[in-house]
């Protein structure tokens, strides 16, 4: 089998090309950090395909949309809707090639809420989602310091916090009742069919003694 030649490094090469391969590592880092922050979706083509995330009531909630497929400039051929637990539609645009979308809400209905992204073109279409809620949806870097200094947002995030728990313990307990009532009108119910099922067994052994003593009378087997 033919060998292949080898490149050779010597020394003085290689540590010229350190200080160039480490200047490559905080963009890759950089990149990294970005794409995990994102969801990438590809979309084949003339399809659909949903995502769901479970938010709260009265949470707020961000949904984040970029079509990072190419051909800059072409239709707009992906569509996007936003629905609620009751699928009633919230949110719903058409992203174009680069295109970024982004949809702030707050809840009404706790649940699964959907996202759906709709390819319309006749080639696969990739999409970057991210979603976020509660306290992360609010974009405290956007604020004046002098109106909104680190203590006040260290405060304002232990607040958020602290209600999100509060929610997700009222949720925790209305699932609780809403479990115990189910069981106790099951538990009711089969004591019902119990109850019954004695009943009937009761009144088929009646039958059944009055039915034989009468047929052994007309026998005069008694």
């Amino acid at each position: 089998r033919p060998q292949l030649p080898r490149a050779t490094t010597t020394g003085p090469d290689i540590i010229r090309m350190a200080p160039r391969a480490w200047a490559l590592v905080p963009a890759a880092l950089a990149l990294v950090a970005a794409e995990v922050d994102h969801l990438l979706l590809d979309v084949p083509a003339s399809s659909k395909r949903c995502v769901g995330e479970q938010f709260p009531d009265d949470s707020l909630g961000k949904w984040s949309f970029e079509l990072r497929s190419d051909g800059a400039g072409a239709p707009k051929g992906v569509r996007v809707t936003v629905k609620d637990p009751k699928k009633k539609l919230l949110y719903s645009t058409t992203l174009a090639a680069g295109d970024i979308s982004e949809f702030p809400f707050t809840t009404k209905v706790p649940g699964l809420h959907k996202a759906c992204l709709e390819n319309r073109q006749t080639k696969p279409q990739r999409v970057a989602l991210s979603v976020s809620q509660g306290f992360a949806v609010k974009e405290y870097g956007k604020l004046v310091d002098e109106h909104f200094g680190p203590i006040s947002k260290q405060l304002d995030d232990a607040m958020a916090m602290l209600a999100e728990i509060a929610t997700e313990m009222d949720m925790s307990l209305t699932r609780e009742e809403h479990e115990r009532d189910a069981a106790a009108e099951s538990e009711g119910r089969i004591a019902t069919m119990g109850y019954i099922s004695m009943a009937v067994l009761i009144g088929l052994a009646c039958w059944q003694i009055i039915y034989l003593r009468s047929f052994f009378r007309s026998k005069k087997l008694l």
